[in-house]
């Protein structure tokens, strides 16, 4: 799933989590799979998922895009909550993405990009929803600023970015209009959504 081209910042090439290669083996890969979103999600992710997935689908989105897809959880939750709308997923770790599309293999409809989210192969305005998982939160705070910037251009007008991070994570500033805010797993997590403004 590696795409030539793309290439690696420093702030990403370091070990994240605790695993030895941080997102870029297939051995860190896995521990993160199994063990430390389980811990990272206070071993109720399925919660955090169906919360995410119900903010979307009342959206009622056409496109829909995944920033930091992962292993593909969320977006094979959202397949199967938006069976008639166009998916796609984004990582920096084509590790991440082989996980994704094995999750995603029976899945219609979900395309998997090798990217850096600061700058995404897509044309403006292509997504009624962007999601961002525990991703914002993990970028250097000028890094996330520029990942936002191309989040808004991706996203059509009347289009929404639904966020979900740690409490202790720094709210992002976005230059979006912040719709709301729900606090997830005894507020040790929170759901945001936001439209351009």
């Amino acid at each position: 799933m590696a795409e030539p081209a793309v290439s690696y910042p420093a702030w990403y090439v370091r070990r994240w989590h605790f695993l030895p290669e941080g997102y870029l083996s297939r051995r860190s890969v896995a521990a993160y799979d199994t063990l430390i979103r389980n811990v990272y999600n206070v071993a109720a992710e399925g919660e955090v998922i169906r919360a995410m997935v119900r903010k979307v689908r009342d959206a009622r989105p056409t496109n829909v895009l995944d920033l930091g897809c992962g292993p593909g959880r969320y977006l094979a939750a959202l397949r199967r909550a938006l069976p008639h709308s166009s998916l796609a997923g984004a990582d920096l770790s084509p590790f991440m993405l082989e996980l994704a599309r094995d999750r995603l293999a029976a899945a219609w409809g979900v395309r998997l990009v090798h990217g850096d989210a600061r700058e995404l192969p897509f044309e403006d305005g292509s997504f009624e929803a962007i999601t961002a998982t525990h991703f914002f939160g993990h970028l250097p705070k000028a890094e996330a600023a520029v990942a936002i910037a191309e989040a808004r251009r991706l996203l059509a007008p009347g289009g929404r970015l639904f966020v979900v991070d740690h409490s202790w994570h720094p709210r992002i500033s976005t230059r979006l209009r912040s719709l709301g805010l729900a606090r997830l797993l005894g507020g040790l997590q929170r759901l945001e959504v936001f439209e351009p403004a």
